[in-house]
């Protein structure tokens, strides 16, 4: 176990350092720079040498108010207006400031950092499911946190308080909610957030659901707003 440990700690620096780089090769720049050409297969290198060594999980539960999301409400839905993950919340305005954000299930995490962007606080954590499960591993991203609680290389447990609900440094002020995305595919980067093209991407209630557990059959408590119920709710639409 220690082995292991010290093996993806030093593999989380490295990921962090990447992100860091491509992150900063996306940003806007003033003049033309050269920026050096990244070439990392981080999906096959994942699968390779990551994935074996990552905790089974196969008892999820919801980000916001584990174990079931009672209180909890879908402000933004998976795939309305091209949405590629969930906006939850559990209060209106930026009442949901701080409220715990909680790990699905047990793993492993990637990167933890502040993309001082749109995005803000940013934690990844990767899922290696049971064999015969579908898909075999998930990446999830915590987005537009308040707070981090954890660091790259740290193993979560499932319900356990990674970080809390922000705004993104204020860029979404009366609008606190918690963005998280669901992928079966790692390496995506950060991501628009809204696109056509879904490749990639899980709807989160429906992964939830799927993957419950010794709480298989039972229903998710968490509401899903109408359209018509959403103002002050934590999403710009």
């Amino acid at each position: 176990m220690g082995s292991r440990v010290v093996y993806l700690a030093l593999l989380a620096a490295w990921v962090g350092a990447l992100w860091w780089a491509l992150d900063w090769a996306a940003a806007p720049k003033s003049a033309p720079a050269a920026v050096p050409t990244i070439q990392v297969s981080w999906k096959d290198f994942f699968t390779a040498n990551v994935l074996p060594k990552l905790p089974i999980s196969d008892n999820f539960v919801t980000p916001l108010r584990p174990p079931d999301g009672a209180g909890a409400y879908v402000s933004l839905p998976f795939l309305e207006q091209g949405h590629l993950g969930e906006d939850w919340a559990t209060a209106k305005g930026d009442a949901a400031l701080g409220e715990p954000v909680c790990s699905i299930g047990d793993g492993w995490v990637a990167v933890a950092q502040d993309f001082e962007n749109a995005w803000g606080k940013v934690i990844f954590v990767e899922y290696r499911l049971a064999t015969g499960r579908y898909p075999p591993s998930v990446e999830v991203m915590y987005a537009q946190l308040q707070e981090v609680d954890v660091k790259a290389g740290d193993f979560v447990k499932a319900g356990q308080k990674i970080g809390t609900v922000g705004n993104a440094g204020g860029i979404y002020q009366g609008m606190a909610h918690l963005h998280w995305e669901v992928r079966d595919t790692v390496g995506l980067g950060l991501g628009l957030g809204f696109s056509d093209n879904r490749d990639g991407w899980m709807n989160p209630s429906d992964f939830l659901a799927a993957h419950r557990g010794d709480r298989t059959g039972k229903p998710l408590q968490v509401k899903v707003l109408a359209p018509n119920e959403r103002a002050g709710w934590g999403t710009e639409y």
